[in-house]
C-alpha cells in the first residue's frame, strides 16, 4: 500500500497523517497491498476539503468530502471511496459466480452449441455444433436455459437433425432437415 498526502493551503501534521493512514488500512484488507492512494487536503476560508483517489489494477476510484472539519472532510471521502470499492468487488464476484453457473449448468445439460475454436471467413464467423439426439421437448428445455436464438439437435425419432429457434413473437419454431 503506497499513500502521498499532499496538503494544499494546509500543513499535513503527523495527527492528521495517523488518522489517514488508519482510516486507510481497510482498503488494504479489501484489496491487498498492491493499491496507491493520493490524499488530496485543502483549504479555503471556512471550507475543508478532502479528495482521495485509489489507484488498482483493476479499479480507479475517487472519492471527496467537504465540510468545515478536516477530519469529517475525510471521513466523508473515505466512506464514499469505500462505498464504490466495494460495489465494484461486489460486482466483480457476482460476475464470477454467474460464469461459475452458467458453465456448471451448461456442463451438466450437455449444451447443444460448443463455443470451441469459432473461426472467422469473409466476415461470417462459424461454430462447430454439437448434434446432440434428444426429442423435441428436451430441445425446448435447452433452449429456455440457453443464450442462443436456436438449439441444433438430432431428433431422437427421425434421425434427422432439426433446429429449434425463438420467433420474433415470442413462439418457437423448428425446421426439420
Amino acid at each position: 500500500m503506497n499513500v502521498e498526502i499532499t496538503g494544499r493551503h494546509v500543513l499535513v501534521t503527523t495527527a492528521i497523517r495517523t488518522y489517514v493512514l488508519k482510516r486507510l488500512r481497510k482498503f488494504s484488507k479489501l484489496f491487498g497491498d498492491e493499491i496507491n492512494f493520493h490524499v488530496i487536503l485543502d483549504v479555503e476560508k471556512d471550507r475543508h476539503t478532502a479528495e482521495v483517489l485509489l489507484k488498482s489494477k483493476r479499479l480507479d476510484v475517487t472519492g471527496s468530502g467537504e465540510t468545515k472539519d478536516m477530519y469529517s472532510s475525510i471521513s466523508r471521502a473515505l466512506e464514499k471511496l469505500e462505498r464504490q470499492a466495494l460495489k465494484h468487488k461486489n460486482k466483480v464476484i457476482e460476475t464470477k459466480r454467474h460464469i461459475a453457473k452458467a458453465k456448471s449448468v451448461a456442463e451438466k445439460s450437455g449444451a447443444g452449441l460448443r463455443r470451441a475454436s469459432p473461426r472467422r471467413r469473409d466476415g461470417i464467423q462459424e461454430e462447430e455444433a454439437r448434434r446432440k439426439p434428444m426429442a423435441v421437448e428436451e430441445a425446448v428445455l435447452e433452449l429456455g436455459q440457453s443464450d442462443y436464438p436456436f438449439v441444433v439437435f438430432r431428433n431422437v425419432d427421425s434421425g434427422e437433425v432439426n433446429v429449434l429457434y425463438r420467433r420474433k413473437d415470442g413462439s418457437l419454431g423448428l425446421i426439420q432437415a
